[in-house]
């Protein structure tokens, strides 16, 4: 149940707390004083978008704070998956400004799209024009569908898996398609390409490899020149190798007579070995040296022509290779494109035919929940004085037909429904759509509400004059119908009706005073004779009689 309400500077609403008790409570008062801004107030704190024009003229932020309690395990479930902490009882807090929107879950910030997966296990709020919903197929299914239902809710999940994998084959199928379109389209072009690179035989980092070795070739005579002055200076008839290893081999004999030589010793052993592999690196490298002229021009032929390419096609070498086997899987592919889309096209009718199958499963399922709807409904709208309501539920025919037909399945399954209706004896049934007035509207969305209260585990419904268009016995039976409902949870009523109002546990009266040329919303918790004198005031108007009074007191005796 809600059972705080805080608001603060929310259009005319300045600092407004408000503690809601259990059982069926109405909000009654003046016209224009804020009840639909506490309706307003509720929808934000189950999912609705902010609007930074409701913040409070002159204040920088508008802030709707709430505390609910709850019994449904779905709820810690989120919590728990979302890593909130789990209190005794669930917060719900909206901050509202110029530039940005703020939500809290138990004190912890999260998402929009949290909060909506959150609260539709929490409570239903019925705004004034959601009775026109009725008006829509669109909105049929979400009230025959349950929320608390395992078997259900894994159908779905199973459909949902079966979609997701006939959707992948659906694009797969359509890429291919669309890149056999293209490919035939450029297939002279891209043979063409594919061949100029081809032709070179490009090999990887080959133009690095190339590179290095020009700049060799090119630079023969500084390389022979350094390295004969190198092996020269190393091998000549002022300093040979040999003398090196000379003083090595007389060092090395006096170490056991001076332990402190054996460093020296070590060192010109190092220096000769190192000394003599560069001396017979150098003298190699030199018998190995060769320049030749014209290998050097093929090599810088070989380098243009792959820079030109380079250039040409805006990659380096390595993307080359990689654009050649592109172009060879597209060829490939416009050359063998029948067997492709054969082998596409068969696992499309595979993944379509399997989530045929899940929705039909939903389909069954449904049908079976629409027949005891149609059952609890027309109980429910018989309590409501529609005395001879008949009801059907039916399932509009699905075109199966075709395979690619993406558009038939949406995220809750196949299945579109349409109300038909009866409410006068030896009528025939009609769309509800077509046949219901605005009190029977009234009454047959109550029916739903009633029904879906007494299913789900949500705890509280909040009714924004649900009773409009109505009046006399059959306000009366509405408001025996949301007394009956608060056995379930928690029933919150906005109402301009006294037969409402008098059978409520508990009454709020909402108005407005005029402070220094600002407006304030108030709100009263009515005792007793308060409930008389404002139940009294809404059957007579302005100006009370004593029969309005004496009116209003039966009502109250009669809850």
């Amino acid at each position: 149940m809600i059972k705080e309400l805080n608001i603060k500077n929310f259009a005319i609403i300045e600092d407004l707390s408000i503690n809601f008790e259990e059982g069926f409570s109405v909000l009654t008062g003046q016209t224009g004083a804020g009840k639909s801004l506490l309706i307003d107030t509720l929808s934000l704190l189950l999912g609705q978008r902010a609007d930074a024009d409701l913040i409070r003229s002159g204040e920088d932020k508008a802030i709707v704070y709430a505390s609910f309690s709850y019994q449904n395990p779905k709820i810690d479930e989120i919590l728990k998956n979302y890593d909130f902490e789990i209190l005794d009882n669930l917060t719900i807090y909206r901050e509202i400004t110029k530039s940005k929107n703020t939500i809290k879950i138990n004190n912890q910030v999260t998402s929009l799209q949290v909060l909506k997966q959150l609260v539709i296990h929490l409570g239903d709020l019925h705004m004034q024009n959601d009775n026109y919903k009725l008006f829509s197929q669109e909105n049929y299914l979400s009230f025959i569908d349950p929320l608390e239902d395992k078997k259900f809710n894994d159908l779905l999940s199973k459909y949902s898996l079966d979609l997701n994998n006939y959707l992948n084959d659906y694009n797969v199928l359509n890429d291919v398609i669309k890149r056999k379109n293209e490919s035939l389209k450029n297939k002279d072009y891209l043979e063409y390409v594919y061949n100029e690179i081809d032709k070179l035989n490009l090999k990887e980092n080959e133009d690095i490899q190339i590179e290095e070795e020009i700049n060799k070739l090119s630079n023969f005579d500084k390389i022979f020149s350094s390295l004969k002055e190198s092996y020269e200076l190393l091998n000549n008839e002022y300093f040979n190798l040999d003398n090196l290893y000379d003083a090595y081999t007389k060092i090395e004999k006096i170490t056991k007579y001076d332990s402190s030589l054996e460093e020296v010793s070590n060192n010109l052993n190092t220096s000769y070995d190192l000394a003599s592999e560069a001396l017979s690196s150098i003298e190699k490298t030199i018998k190995n040296l060769d320049f030749d002229p014209n290998h050097l021009d093929e090599l810088n032929l070989r380098i243009n022509e792959i820079n030109n390419l380079k250039l040409k096609y805006h990659k380096s070498l390595n993307e080359l290779i990689l654009y050649k086997e592109e172009i060879k899987l597209s060829l490939d592919l416009s050359n063998d494109f029948d067997n492709v889309l054969q082998e596409k096209e068969e696992n499309l009718k595979k993944s379509y035919d399997k989530l045929i199958q899940s929705a039909n499963l939903i389909t069954e399922y449904r049908k079976k929940i629409a027949k005891n709807v149609e059952k609890a409904i027309i109980k429910e709208a018989n309590d409501l004085n529609l005395l001879d309501t008949k009801l059907e539920i039916r399932f509009l025919n699905v075109d199966y037909s075709n395979y690619k037909n993406k558009e038939i399945f949406k995220e809750n399954g196949c299945d579109q429904i349409d109300f038909y209706v009866s409410f006068n004896e030896g009528e025939e049934l009609h769309p509800l759509s077509k046949v219901a007035s605005g009190g029977e509207l009234s009454r047959i969305m109550l029916s739903f509400k009633s029904y879906f209260a007494s299913q789900s585990k949500l705890s509280f419904m909040v009714f924004d004059e649900i009773d409009t268009g109505v009046s006399g016995e059959v306000a009366f039976k509405i408001a025996k119908k949301m007394k009956e409902i608060s056995k379930y949870v928690q029933v919150i009523s906005i109402t301009h009706l006294p037969q409402v109002a008098a059978l409520a546990d508990h009454q709020l009266y909402i108005y407005k005073e005029v402070i220094n040329k600002r407006t304030y919303t108030r709100i009263l918790k009515l005792d007793l004779d308060k409930r008389i004198e404002v139940i009294a005031k809404m059957i007579s108007g302005e100006v009370i009689t004593n029969s309005a009074l004496e009116a209003a007191k039966e009502m109250l005796k009669s809850e």
